[in-house]
C-alpha cells in the first residue's frame, strides 16, 4: 500500500538545483585544489632534488679549486725558495 507522503513529488525549487550546480562546482574546485597541491608538492620536491644535486655539485667543485689553489702555492713557493 503506498502512503500519501512517499508518493509526494516535490516541485523543482530553482534555489536548490543552483545550489546543486554550486556544489558541483565546489567539489570540483576542491579537486582541483587538491590536484594543484599535490602537483606543487611533486614539483617542489624534484626542484629540492635538482637543488640540493647543483649544491653537492658546487661543493664539490669548490672544494677542487681550493685544492688547485694550495697546489699552486706550494708549487710558486718551491720555485721561490729554488
Amino acid at each position: 500500500m503506498l502512503n500519501r507522503s512517499s508518493s509526494v513529488v516535490c516541485p523543482p525549487n530553482p534555489n536548490r538545483e543552483a545550489a546543486t550546480e554550486s556544489d558541483r562546482g565546489m567539489v570540483s574546485n576542491t579537486s582541483d585544489q587538491r590536484l594543484i597541491k599535490l602537483m606543487k608538492s611533486i614539483y617542489q620536491a624534484d626542484q629540492q632534488v635538482k637543488y640540493l644535486h647543483l649544491q653537492a655539485e658546487v661543493d664539490s667543485l669548490l672544494q677542487q679549486l681550493q685544492i688547485l689553489q694550495k697546489q699552486r702555492l706550494a708549487t710558486a713557493q718551491s720555485d721561490a725558495n729554488n
